[in-house]
């Protein structure tokens, strides 16, 4: 994959392999300059709010902010990429956005580390390369840096990268005088001080090159003028560099007209001490001398994985940032029991010999009663030999001790269990040589330049060797299933899997799979995580008695639904709130890691946080959590609705289904199918949970009736989106039909079962498929429910079909386009019509499907492009075919695959392409038609669907016929058969009759 590149150092700019990225307005572009500048690129939603609107942001501020994030997420996808698999680029953290981007594709930041590496040079007496390597930094400057980027934070970008530039230029400069080029930086000097007057180096450089010249009188005379300048301008004498070099050459130095020492870029004289260098150790025998405290918590011995955070944290505390000399800062958040304190100490560990005046640690107990930073720094204070005495009056006054005490000193403070950033800050040492690691539940978005860590749930793998180490590698084998299932159950939590983990080596007779049995009741999980003083529950408990009471409800109603997660608009449905209001709670929870934001826009709870909530809200708010879920089932119900007329329109749905509750608009057919993949398989659990939640409640109580019957047309509203995903609709109609029966309610009873009817066709599993569908067409009859009638009778004649029973079909599709038209179902009617084109085709009647099939498309409604003209063509053009009418039907096909495969059904295209290859192999055409028909077989298994991967395998054994490879097309033909047989379809008897023959039939169709 090509890199991404940015450059900052004049017009803003993005490339990814020489092709520009479109990066949006100023203000979108504003976004993106500070997660590219901010140290580690890690920007909170906070200081994006202040870097486009410094004084008073607008109220929809934040949203705007997000509408920016998604946007350059989707500029920086590569090609067709889905935006949502950018979250690697461009990602989601507790509280902000970090940015993946490494410092070498930003030419800013890739300017600062040749600065860095000039220095290297310069002090390593390489002043060559160092002048060579401030060259090419130089160079990557194209004007103004951010030129038009508005905001405050562009505006600070520009005057720091501005007067970098100047430095740079500087000690460039200074380094070619220094290496005898003296008289070819007179003219380049000589612009640069009439450019900038007032900046004083200029004017000593300019000085030092006429001297070096041999043209001291004219270096004299610049002193003069910029002497006149300053006075004049700004009423001070020139600074002291200046006028000692003025002096200097009034007293005729000699070192000023030969070669002078290499000058090191930053001006000083020697580079810092660097990690792997000793730290004058602080003599015992001094009385000023300072102890080296070692506070850190001993390791963990069982520490796992990690590694990622592990090298990154290292980095940032002992890598020097190019062209920085400040604290530096690492920082880990994440929800209680994650591993942040198992982190941040195995870490210290780790680079603790970097910092040879020792180690300080505190836990600020920010879960709990937090620790006064003013109690902390008298720890530290003492800890580093100030007498109980001496220690002054105020936190001011203690920091600033502290600030002095490690002023010069590389020493390792370690702040654990942060509440936020106003707890830490009088905790920073002011010295550039220290470092801080912090742990916080919360984002810490006030620490500058701080590198932040996201601390989420291990890998599987991880807490299965975290498992192995406590329990040893004897005692997982052979159980490996039973582990991963253990470390599932766990949510793949840290503490969880170390209280399991404890539990078995505590229990030697124990089994992996007796554990994971304890753990199989989600209602008493978290009773049986517990080991010791270790306790999952207790851990959350600290972190729910900080949540507000508002905060508290959104906790606890996210929780209560069995949804994936939820999408801001039915997250505030759940709520009973306004979006905005509803989208800043379920923010305020993800910065303080009670709830995952694993998108933009998006919420869910961890499964142990969830199971916590559960238990909150069945102690005092059962009420409140059942309203709460029939608010999101009604939206649900009336956004699948909307959805649902998007892609089927002119159906009557609204009318069949008790909305509720207004379902929002969709802006087309893509927008639909995109909201239903996305929302389905949450929708799918939501509709199992009610019917369980309904099933054992008295018959005639309302609320029950209404929230099954809710859920059923819910179910309804999705039929158009599970096409080749049949087992999800299949549990949750069963779990809803189990429902209806136990409350005798034989309405909801006969949708019910239409739906698992629908699943079973949808599987070719015609046997079930059948029973459940004429009992759900009786039950229709008996309630007067002729929406599903209609739809029942039309599945029953697709199963006629299947098995090769025209005449019937033939009956039950007549009977579902009478419903149809005297429902004003004009697209059911339609579609009936094209099944039963299908039949004609199939008994023999080729001519009167094709004509059927024109008549559908000459109306109006299906003149213009969409699923049923696509579904119209597709008829069309296998009626053709089976007339011999070749020609057009390929032609008809072609037109009917364009539009399926705009409209992203895969289904379909899958089936369009194995007609469209018969009909090109029918044609002669058989080298074109064979990457069409592999492509079918291969899409119709991925989607699972049996039927039709037997309906695509004949095809290319014919297609592989036709080409000579008789014992290739064999091979598919056995193929199809093992399908056929297996789902009990006609299909079987053709299949076995041509492998007896020993060859495909190329006239079947």
């Amino acid at each position: 994959m090509d890199e991404l590149r940015f450059c900052v150092l004049g017009r803003m700019l993005g490339e990814r392999g020489g092709v520009p990225v479109v990066l949006g307005s100023p203000q979108q572009r504003a976004v993106l300059a500070v997660l590219l500048l901010t140290p580690g690129h890690t920007a909170s939603t906070s200081d994006l709010i202040d870097a486009l609107w410094p004084d008073d942001p607008p109220s929809h501020a934040r949203t705007t902010v997000r509408t920016y994030v998604w946007r350059l997420r989707r500029s920086l996808a590569v090609g067709a990429e889905p935006v949502d698999q950018t979250e690697g680029r461009l990602s989601s953290v507790p509280g902000g956005y970090h940015l993946d981007v490494p410092t070498g594709c930003v030419d800013a930041l890739r300017a600062e580390r040749l600065v860095a590496e000039a220095g290297g040079a310069s002090a390593g007496g390489a002043p060559e390369r160092a002048r060579a390597l401030l060259g090419e930094a130089l160079a990557l400057w194209q004007g103004e840096p951010l030129v038009g980027i508005p905001g405050p934070f562009a505006a600070r970008q520009r005057s720091r990268l501005g007067d970098l530039r100047l430095t740079l230029l500087e000690e460039r400069v200074a380094l070619d005088i220094a290496l005898g080029r003296a008289a070819l930086c007179v003219s380049e000097l000589t612009a640069l001080t009439q450019e900038f007057p007032l900046r004083e180096r200029f004017h000593e450089l300019l000085m030092r090159a006429l001297c070096q010249a041999g043209r001291q009188t004219e270096a004299l005379e610049v002193f003069r003028s910029a002497r006149r300048l300053l006075v004049r301008e700004l009423g001070v004498e020139p600074g002291r560099d200046l006028a000692a070099l003025h002096g200097r050459i009034l007293d005729g130095d000699p070192e000023l007209t030969g070669r002078a020492p290499a000058v090191r870029p930053g001006g000083g004289s020697g580079a810092p001490t660097g990690p792997g260098e000793p730290e004058p150790t602080p003599d015992p025998e001094r009385p000023d001398a300072l102890p080296r405290p070692a506070q850190l918590p001993p390791d963990d011995a069982d520490f796992t994985g990690r590694e990622a955070a592990v090298e990154a944290l290292c980095a940032a505390l002992t890598a020097a940032a190019p062209g920085r000399d400040a604290l530096r800062i690492g920082a880990v958040a994440g929800m209680g029991g994650v591993g942040k304190t198992a982190l941040a100490v195995h870490v210290a560990h780790r680079v603790k010999e970097h910092f040879p005046a020792g180690q300080l640690y505190a836990d600020l107990r920010g879960d709990g009663g937090p620790v006064t930073p003013e109690a902390v720094l008298t720890a530290f204070l003492r800890a580093l030999g100030t007498a109980p005495e001496a220690l002054p009056d105020g936190l001011a006054a203690k920091s600033a001790l502290f600030r002095s005490l490690t002023d010069g000193r590389r020493l390792l403070v370690v702040l654990d269990n942060a509440v936020d950033s106003a707890q830490i800050r009088p905790l920073l040492p002011g010295a550039a040589g220290c470092a801080v690691l912090v742990t916080s539940r919360a984002w810490l978005a006030g620490l500058p330049g701080a590198r932040q860590i996201g601390l989420t749930v291990f890998a599987p793998q991880e807490a299965q060797d975290l498992l192995e180490r406590m329990i040893g590698a004897e005692r997982l084998a052979g159980e490996s299933a039973a582990a991963l299932e253990l470390v599932t159950a766990c949510g793949f939590l840290p503490l969880a899997v170390r209280i399991v983990a404890a539990r078995l080596a505590a229990r030697p007779s124990w089994t992996v799979r007796v554990m994971v049995d304890r753990l199989s009741d989600e209602r008493r999980r978290l009773d049986e995580l517990r080991v010791g003083d270790l306790a999952v529950q207790a851990t959350f408990e600290l972190g729910y008695r900080q949540l507000t009471p508002y905060q508290v409800r959104a906790f606890r109603l996210v929780a209560a639904v069995d949804c994936k997660d939820l999408g801001t608009a039915a997250a505030a449905a759940l709520l009973g709130l306004d979006e905005h209001i509803a989208d800043e709670l379920l923010e305020s929870l993800a910065d303080v890691a009670m709830l995952e934001s694993p998108a933009a826009g998006r919420y869910r709870s961890h499964e142990l946080l969830r199971a916590f909530a559960r238990r909150k809200s069945e102690a005092g708010h059962p009420a409140d959590t059942v309203a709460g879920r029939t608010r999101l089932l009604e939206f649900q119900l009336a956004t699948a609705c909307a959805a649902f007329e998007q892609v089927v329109p002119g159906d009557p749905i609204r009318d069949a289904l008790d909305l509720r509750a207004p379902g929002p608009a969709f802006a087309g057919p893509e927008a639909a199918r995109s909201w239903a993949a996305q929302e389905t398989d949450s929708l799918l659990s939501l509709a199992t949970q009610v019917a369980t939640a309904v099933a054992g409640r008295p018959p005639g109580e309302q609320q029950a009736t209404e929230e099954l019957h809710a859920a059923v047309g819910l179910l309804i509203a999705l039929t158009p989106f599970n096409r080749g995903a049949w087992q999800g609709q299949w549990a949750a109609a069963r779990a809803l039909l189990q429902a209806a029966e136990r409350r005798a309610d034989r309405w909801a009873e006969g949708r019910a079962r239409f739906l698992c009817g629908n699943a079973a066709l949808a599987a070719a599993r015609l046997d079930e498929a059948e029973q459940l569908t004429r009992s759900a067409a009786q039950a229709c009859r008996e309630t007067g429910d002729t929406v599903i009638l209609r739809q029942s009778l039309n599945d029953l004649g697709m199963m006629a079909q299947y098995r090769g029973h025209y005449d019937e079909a033939a009956r039950c599709y007549d009977e579902a386009i009478l419903l149809a038209r005297a429902l004003g179902h004009e697209t059911g009617e339609s579609a009936t019509v094209f099944n039963a084109a299908v039949a004609w085709v199939r008994s023999g009647q080729p001519d009167r499907a094709v004509r059927a099939c024109l008549g559908e498309l000459d109306k109006p409604r299906l003149r213009t492009a969409g699923a049923g003209r696509a579904q119209a063509l597709y008829v069309l053009g296998f009626s053709l075919h089976a007339s011999q009418r070749y020609d057009e039907a390929a032609e008809r096909l072609s037109e009917a695959l364009a539009l399926w495969t705009g409209l992203d059904q895969t289904g379909w295209v899958a089936a369009t392409r194995y007609r469209l290859a018969d009909t090109l192999r029918a044609l002669g055409r058989a080298e074109e038609a064979l990457p069409l028909a592999r492509a079918a077989v291969e899409a119709c298994q991925e989607g699972r669907s049996e039927r039709e991967s037997g309906q695509a395998l004949m095809v290319l054994g014919r297609v592989l016929s036709a080409l000579g490879r008789r014992a290739e097309a064999l091979d598919c033909v056995e193929r199809a058969h093992g399908l056929f047989a297996r789902l009990g379809l006609p299909e079987e008897r053709t299949a076995a009759a041509q492998l007896a023959a020993g060859e495909p039939d190329l006239s079947a169709y």
